[in-house]
C-alpha cells in the first residue's frame, strides 16, 4: 500500500494545530494540492512549525530526541494508532516517547482552514498556491525565494502548469521525496534538502529578513519538467531539449539509496501519435 502522510502545521505556544490527510507523498506534494494550500495559507498568516509526517516514522521513534519533533508527531498520532500498529515493545525509551506523544495529542486545539485556503488562493481558477515572497526558516535563519524556486521547478502535468512544492519536501519525515523523484530529476534539484526543515519554525513573508541566508532550492521531476521545457523552450538544431537560461536540459536518475546517476541530455523525437523523450548520455555527445 505504501507510506501515508499527514500534513501538520502546529504552534507549540498556543497548542494550535492544523492536520490535513495528505495520502501518499507523490499524490499531494504539488502546488495544486489542498494540503499544500492549507499549509501555505497558515504560513502567510503566522509562523508555524511544519511536519509532513509519514506513518513509517513510528519505526524510528526511539531515535528521536527533539521534543519539538515529538510534539509534531503528537498532532496526528494517538493511542488508537499505536495500539493498532505497534506490538508490545520492551524498549523503555520507545514506550516513554509514545506516552509523551499520546499525552500531548489530547492537548491540541485543531483547526481546519481548507475553505479559507481555497478561497485565498482562488484555487478553482488558479489551481495553485502563490509563489511570491520568501519561505523563511526562523529556526535556521535560512530563506528560499519562492518566485525563483517556481521558475526552476515548474512543470507540466496533464495540461496543468504546476510544481512539486518545497514545503512537503523540506518538512517530510522520510521516504516520500524519493518516490516523487524516482522517475528522475533535473540537474538543479536539491534532493539533499529533503526533510532538513522538518519541525522547524517556518513562515512566508514578503521581505527577506536581515541576516537570513538565501539558499538555492529546486525540486523537479524529470518527466513533467521535460514537458514544460519542450512547451516553453523547444529543442535545438540537434533535437535536444532546451532548458531555461539558454542551456540544454539536463536530467539525472536518483538511486535507491539516494545517490545520483550520470547527467543526461534529452533527445525529443516526433511521431504521428506524439513525442518521445529519450535520455542521451552527455559523455557520448
Amino acid at each position: 500500500m505504501g507510506q501515508l502522510f499527514m500534513a501538520s502545521a502546529y504552534d507549540i505556544e498556543t497548542k494550535t494545530s492544523c492536520v490535513f490527510y495528505a495520502d501518499k507523498f507523490h499524490a499531494n506534494c504539488y502546488s495544486y494540492s489542498a494540503a499544500v494550500a492549507s499549509m501555505h495559507y497558515l504560513l502567510r498568516k503566522s509562523p508555524y512549525r511544519i511536519m509532513w509526517g509519514g506513518d513509517d516514522i513510528i519505526e524510528d521513534i526511539s531515535d528521536i530526541s527533539d521534543e519539538k519533533y515529538l510534539l509534531g508527531l503528537s498532532t496526528f498520532l494517538d493511542n488508537e494508532y499505536f495500539n493498532s500498529n505497534c506490538n508490545d515493545q520492551e524498549d523503555i525509551d520507545f514506550n516513554n516517547k509514545v506516552k509523551f506523544i499520546c499525552e500531548n495529542n489530547k492537548l491540541w486545539n485543531h483547526i481546519d482552514v481548507s475553505d479559507e485556503a481555497k478561497n485565498y488562493f482562488n484555487m478553482d481558477l488558479t489551481q495553485s498556491v502563490k509563489y511570491s515572497g520568501f519561505l523563511v526558516n526562523h529556526s535556521k535563519k535560512m530563506a528560499i525565494d519562492l518566485a525563483d524556486y517556481y521558475d526552476k521547478s515548474k512543470s507540466l502535468k496533464c495540461g496543468i502548469i504546476m510544481a512539486i512544492d518545497p514545503v512537503p519536501v523540506l518538512t517530510e519525515t522520510g521516504g516520500g521525496t524519493y518516490f516523487a523523484l524516482s522517475p528522475g530529476m533535473t540537474i538543479d534539484t536539491t534532493e539533499d534538502l529533503a526533510g532538513e526543515w522538518c519541525s522547524d519554525l517556518l513562515q512566508i513573508v514578503d521581505v527577506l529578513p536581515i541576516n537570513y541566508n538565501l539558499i538555492h532550492c529546486c525540486f523537479a521531476e524529470v518527466r513533467y519538467r521535460s514537458h514544460f521545457c519542450y512547451k516553453e523552450f523547444g529543442v535545438n538544431e540537434d533535437g535536444l531539449l532546451n532548458g531555461n537560461n539558454g542551456k540544454l536540459f539536463e536530467g539525472v536518475m536518483i538511486g535507491i539509496f539516494g545517490g545520483r546517476g550520470k547527467p543526461c541530455y534529452t533527445k525529443v523525437e516526433r511521431y504521428d501519435k506524439g513525442l518521445t523523450f529519450k535520455p542521451m548520455s552527455i559523455d557520448t555527445m
